[in-house]
C-alpha cells in the first residue's frame, strides 16, 4: 500500500510537471471553487436556526435582555437597531422562561396594581397621583393592543374637584402620544375610535379635547370646533345622501336585470334630503265632552225703607201721614236680591309633542333607460316597466310630497370590444418563468462549456505522460508484463520497447526502479 500512494504521488507529479500555465490555472481555481462551495454548505447545514424571541423593546430592556442571554450562553441576533432579538429555534422557549422568571421585558405601563399593595399614610394627593398613573397605564396597555400600534403614551389632565367651579374648570382633557411599526399608518377611523376609547374611560373628558399626534410628531386628531362640526355633518349628511340614491337605484337595477337580462337598462336615483330639526307641540280641546268639575254660587239680599219724593215747601207736606197721638209712623220698605253663580268645568285636551330629529326624504327623482329591441316596446309595456320602478324604489305621489320618474327607451351603444390579445400572450406559460428558464439553460450551457475545456486541458496525451509503469509488470511485478507486444516474461524480447519507454518516460523508470530495490 505505502508503494502504490508513492507511486501515485509520482505519477501525479510527473502529471503536473507536463502541464503548461493555463492547465495549471484551471486546476488551482477548480481546486479553490471546489473548497469555497463544499466549505459554504457544511457552513449553511452547522448555522442554527434564529427565529424571533421579543420585538418592539425598549433599549434598556434590550440591553437587560442582551446580559441574560449571554450569561445564559445562548447565542443571539440583533435586529432592528436593536429592538428586535433572534436566538436559535431550539432555545426560543427555553429564553423566554428564564428572561420570564428576571421580569423581562419590562412592562414601563403602571395599571391599577399600584393598588393592590396597601400603603399607609398617604396623602389625598399622592392617592389622587396613584390614580392617575394607573388610569394612564391601562389605558396605554389597551391602546397598544391596537393592530400597527407599537407603543403609546397617554397623559391625562384631571380636573380637581371644588365646591364652586365653572363648567370649563370641570373639563378634562388627553393628549396621547402613538408609536407606530414600521411604516404604518392609522385611517380617520382609527383615530377617532382611539379618541372615543379615552373619552369613555375618562369622566368627563369630551373625546374633542382629545390630541393625538404620532412618533413623527404629525398630528392625527382635530380639535372639533363649529367649522368643523358643520363639516362633519355635512360630509355626513351627502354620504347618507349617496348611500341612499345607490341602494334604491340598486334595488331596481336589479329587478330590471332579471326580466330584461343583464346591461339592459340603466337606473339613476336622485334623492332629496331634508335634516331641518324641527320641534312642534300641539293641543287640542273637546268642548262637547266637557263636564263640571266645580260650582259655586254666591247670593246676596238686601232691604231698605223707600225714600218719598219731595214735596211743597213748608211744613204740612213733610209732615208724616199718620195719627199723631199713637207716635208711629207707616214707612215702605225696598228689598233687593243679587245671585252670582260660577261653574268650572273639565275639558278634554290633547298634548302633542313632535321632535323630528335626522333625515326626511323630502324628494325623489327616478330615470329609467332601458335598450330598444327589434320592435319599440308599446305605451303600456313602458308604463309596467315604469310601475315595477316605482314600487321597488317606494315611488309617492302625494300633497306633501311629489316624486318624480321617467321611463325612456334608446338604442345602447355596443359594448366596446376587449382589446386583443397577442398569440403569445394566449401560450399556457409564463413569460417571465421562461425567460429565467432561459437565464438558466444559459448559465448551466455556459458552465457546461468551460468544465469541457478545463476537463481537456487536463487531459494529457500518452506520449507526454509516458506509459504507466504497471504496464511493465505482470500481477507479480515481473518485468515483460501486459504492456509489451513480446511473449509476457520475456525482456530480452521486448528489450527494445523497454528502452524506448525508457527513453519517454525515464523518471517513471526510475521510480519503478527503485519500489522494486526497496525491501519489502
Amino acid at each position: 500500500m505505502p508503494n502504490s500512494l508513492s507511486l501515485l504521488a509520482t505519477q501525479l507529479k510527473e502529471i503536473w510537471r507536463h502541464f503548461g500555465v493555463n492547465q495549471k490555472f484551471s486546476v488551482i481555481v477548480g481546486l479553490i471553487i471546489i473548497a469555497a462551495s463544499i466549505g459554504g454548505v457544511l457552513y449553511w447545514s452547522s448555522r442554527p436556526d434564529f427565529q424571533l424571541l421579543y420585538s418592539g423593546l425598549s433599549l434598556k430592556d434590550a440591553s437587560s435582555v442582551r446580559e441574560q442571554l449571554s450569561d445564559e450562553k445562548i447565542p443571539y441576533q440583533l435586529k432592528d437597531s436593536g429592538r428586535t432579538i433572534l436566538v436559535p429555534a431550539q432555545d426560543v422557549y427555553r429564553g423566554r422562561l428564564l428572561l420570564a422568571a428576571q421580569g423581562l421585558p419590562k412592562d414601563n405601563s403602571t395599571g391599577f396594581e399600584l393598588f393592590e399593595q396597601p400603603k399607609f399614610g398617604l396623602t389625598d394627593f399622592a392617592q389622587q397621583v396613584n390614580y392617575q398613573r394607573a388610569l394612564q397605564g391601562e389605558l396605554e396597555r389597551t391602546i397598544m393592543t391596537m393592530s400597527g400600534i407599537e407603543a403609546a403614551r397617554v397623559m391625562l389632565v384631571l380636573p380637581k374637584e371644588r365646591l364652586f367651579s365653572t363648567e370649563d374648570e370641570k373639563k378634562a382633557s388627553a393628549s396621547i402620544l402613538l408609536t407606530l411599526s414600521g411604516g404604518a399608518s392609522l385611517a380617520p377611523g382609527q383615530v377617532q375610535s382611539i379618541a372615543q376609547l379615552v373619552g369613555s374611560s375618562v369622566p368627563g373628558l369630551d373625546p374633542a379635547a382629545i390630541t393625538i399626534t404620532d412618533q413623527r410628531g404629525q398630528l392625527l386628531s382635530q380639535r372639533s370646533g363649529a367649522s368643523d362640526d358643520q363639516s362633519q355633518q355635512a360630509g355626513d349628511q351627502l354620504a347618507m345622501q349617496s348611500k341612499l340614491e345607490a341602494l334604491l337605484a340598486q334595488k331596481a337595477q336589479d329587478m330590471l336585470d332579471k326580466a330584461m337580462g343583464p346591461g339592459r337598462s340603466i337606473v339613476r336615483v336622485n334623492a332629496v334630503l331634508d335634516f331641518s330639526k324641527i320641534e312642534r307641540r300641539s293641543e287640542q280641546y273637546d268642548a262637547e265632552g266637557r263636564v263640571v268639575r266645580s260650582e259655586a254660587i254666591e247670593s246676596e239680599s238686601s232691604s231698605s225703607p223707600a225714600g218719598n219724593g219731595g214735596g211743597v215747601a213748608g211744613v204740612v207736606a213733610n209732615v208724616p201721614v199718620g195719627s199723631p197721638s199713637s207716635g208711629t209712623v207707616e214707612q215702605e220698605m225696598s228689598r233687593s236680591k243679587k245671585e252670582n253663580v260660577r261653574t268650572e268645568y273639565a275639558i278634554p285636551s290633547e298634548v302633542e309633542m313632535v321632535t323630528r330629529n335626522g333625515a326626511q326624504l323630502a324628494n325623489l327623482s327616478v330615470s329609467v333607460c332601458v335598450a330598444k329591441g327589434e320592435e319599440p316596446r308599446t305605451e303600456a309595456e313602458l308604463k309596467k316597466i315604469e310601475q315595477m320602478v316605482k314600487s321597488s324604489v317606494g315611488f309617492t305621489d302625494s300633497e306633501t310630497r311629489k316624486d318624480l320618474i321617467d321611463v325612456s327607451e334608446m338604442v345602447f351603444a355596443p359594448p366596446a370590444l376587449p382589446p386583443s390579445i397577442p398569440w403569445y400572450q394566449t401560450l399556457p406559460i409564463r413569460w417571465d418563468s421562461l425567460g429565467r428558464g432561459i437565464v438558466a439553460a444559459l448559465l448551466v450551457f455556459i458552465v457546461y462549456r468551460l468544465s469541457r475545456r478545463v476537463i481537456a486541458g487536463l487531459v494529457v496525451r500518452r506520449e507526454d505522460a509516458g506509459v504507466p509503469v504497471q504496464s511493465l509488470t505482470d500481477e507479480y511485478g515481473r518485468p515483460g508484463a501486459r504492456g509489451f507486444k513480446g511473449e509476457p516474461g520475456s525482456l530480452d524480447a521486448n528489450l527494445d520497447e523497454i528502452t524506448q519507454i525508457a527513453e519517454q518516460n525515464p523518471k517513471a523508470i526510475a521510480a519503478w526502479i527503485s519500489s522494486i530495490a526497496k525491501p519489502s
